[in-house]
């Protein structure tokens, strides 16, 4: 008999382990190229094989080099910048996964910059492992040269079983990762703060009808002891964090699909259509329709 059994997985807390991947991608920037980034759904890792460059949020600014990987946890906001005389080439990848997940803690600790033990080549052939689930061009190759790839080649996984192969090798990319650097070590990761367990809370059911008050029992506190520490923690209250992510993402289905105004608005947690479109222009200071137009 062989095989393998009692996963180190707590099993009482299964959404800790789930990973979902939204996006990624391998870009080679022009000198001096700037991005700037409000509140996304999702989870975001850039990793720098080459350059240098700039990465600023929460008010801190970072140089930063080739070697290194940058994150930005969902609901933040910043930007980053490619420098104008060595600009940066950098993988990143998007996923959802809760925030209390012991990934981000043994990867990253406290930090949002680490320095890297994989070597770049090892990472870019990860990253063009994930491609390769929809472009057979990088099944064999060696490295990304900008000129093979003009402009933005992005291709959609629409099948399920891609979609399936594609998160099982964002999932080799983040235990590769785990394996190399220094992990810290389990006893590192212990229950957060109740403000940390209301964002985790508001990721994964910003799609529902949630009320802050649901959030505040389903953590055994006070609803205005909620607000105060949440907003001390992530510089807004329970209830605009939940408004903003609910508006980014109903812009990125909005951007990306053609699904009706109406299946969005019950998408991000409106049950009421018309109440959805008046939160999205006071969010957005056009309407849903409008909106969509302009990114079509």
């Amino acid at each position: 008999m062989v095989g393998n059994r009692d996963i180190i997985l707590d099993r009482a807390k299964p959404a800790y382990f789930t990973f979902q991947l939204n996006h990624c991608g391998l870009s080679a920037c022009s000198a001096g190229y700037s991005y700037g980034f409000k509140m996304k759904p999702y989870h975001l890792i850039h990793f720098i094989l080459h350059g240098e460059g700039t990465f600023e949020t929460g008010g801190q600014k970072n140089a930063l080099h080739s070697g290194q990987a940058f994150y930005i946890p969902a609901g933040s906001s910043g930007a980053y910048q490619a420098s104008a005389k060595d600009p940066w080439t950098y993988c990143w990848i998007g996923f959802y996964a809760d925030s209390r997940s012991p990934f981000f803690q043994q990867l990253f600790g406290t930090n949002q910059v680490i320095s890297l033990v994989m070597s770049a080549d090892e990472i870019e052939q990860l990253f063009f492992s994930i491609f390769a689930v929809t472009d057979q061009r990088f099944c064999n190759i060696s490295s990304y040269q900008e000129s093979d790839y003009p402009g933005e080649q992005f291709f959609p996984i629409t099948d399920f079983s891609k979609s399936l192969e594609a998160n099982s090798r964002m999932m080799h990319l983040f235990s590769r990762l785990l394996e190399t650097q220094s992990i810290r070590p389990d006893s590192l990761v212990h229950g957060l703060s109740p403000a940390a367990d209301a964002k985790a809370y508001l990721d994964a059911c910003y799609c529902k009808p949630v009320k802050i008050q649901e959030a505040a029992a389903a953590l055994h506190v006070h609803p205005n002891y909620l607000s105060t520490v949440f907003k001390k923690a992530y510089g807004s209250t329970p209830s605009e964090y939940l408004r903003c992510k609910r508006m980014e993402h109903s812009a990125m289905l909005l951007a990306l699909t053609d699904y009706p105004v109406s299946a969005i608005a019950q998408a991000v947690g409106y049950q009421n259509p018309f109440q959805f479109s008046a939160a999205f222009k006071q969010h957005f200071h056009v309407s849903p329709s409008v909106y969509r137009k302009q990114k079509k």
